[in-house]
């Protein structure tokens, strides 16, 4: 292997690896004179000769009538490799942390308008069990698809689906279209018991739908978060009025 390979693959380019071989082998010499030597244009040559400078590969004449540049001693690259490696060992513990830190941190994302949201929900569709406890009032008005979509998912046991609604009559009448089976299970609040929102869990997600008086929607990608309102949402499912007393 030659030595300008050996100079790159320890930290040079290509042509500074030229220029510094060519300045070793001359020992003193003008920008002319290396320039030469290594095969690189002269301007191009002075300002790697700069970058060598702060290197420590290269230096200037001192008092020469002219300018011209002299070689340090290779020395200084082992002394910089080691300098590098000293300051790898000293933080190293640092950078494992962070490389070992857990990376499912909460993250909240927002989706604000109708297409957004569409998208949301179709994300939700694709989902293996979902939890919805809110109402459909103001959605069905704005996806009246989105129903058939998530009901025949159920019927072809893609997505299972819990689902606690309240007894205004846009939920009732939705809840009388939808074909109970054991993947589509429905459940009602006690009457004059409100969501003003839709809710939704899916896949380690917790998701706030909000209609009025703007369409937007509030994603929280949280396993601990996600698993406590599931238990809070058991509690309810207990409580929460049959699907047969409701809908006869």
């Amino acid at each position: 292997m030659e030595i300008a390979e050996i100079l790159e693959k320890i930290g040079l380019n290509q042509k500074e690896a030229m220029v510094y071989m060519a300045l070793l082998e001359l020992g003193t010499s003008s920008v002319e004179g290396i320039a030469k030597k290594a095969g690189t244009k002269r301007p191009t040559t002075y300002l790697i000769l700069d970058e060598l400078q702060k290197k420590g590969l290269a230096a200037l004449v001192p008092r020469a009538k002219k300018i011209l540049y002299m070689p340090e001693s290779p020395d200084k690259i082992l002394s910089d490799l080691n300098r590098k490696q000293e300051l790898v060992k000293r933080f190293m513990p640092n950078l494992l942390a962070v490389y070992n830190e857990p990376k499912n941190k909460p993250q909240v994302l927002l989706f604000e308008g109708k297409e957004a949201i569409k998208d949301l929900y179709d994300k939700i569709l694709n989902a293996k069990e979902v939890i919805f406890f809110g109402t459909i009032r103001d959605f069905v008005t704005i996806y009246p698809d989105y129903e058939k979509k998530l009901v025949a998912n159920t019927l072809a046991k893609k997505t299972k689906v819990l689902e606690i609604l309240t007894q205004n009559p846009a939920d009732l009448k939705f809840a009388e279209n939808v074909t109970h089976t054991e993947y589509y299970q429905q459940r009602f609040t006690k009457p004059g018991e409100e969501f003003l929102t839709d809710n939704c869990l899916f896949d380690g997600n917790v998701v706030f739908f909000s209609y009025q008086p703007h369409i937007f929607a509030v994603l929280i990608q949280s396993k601990t978060i996600h698993q406590s309102l599931r238990t809070l949402f058991e509690f309810a499912w207990k409580q929460a009025e049959p699907y047969d007393k409701i809908i006869k």
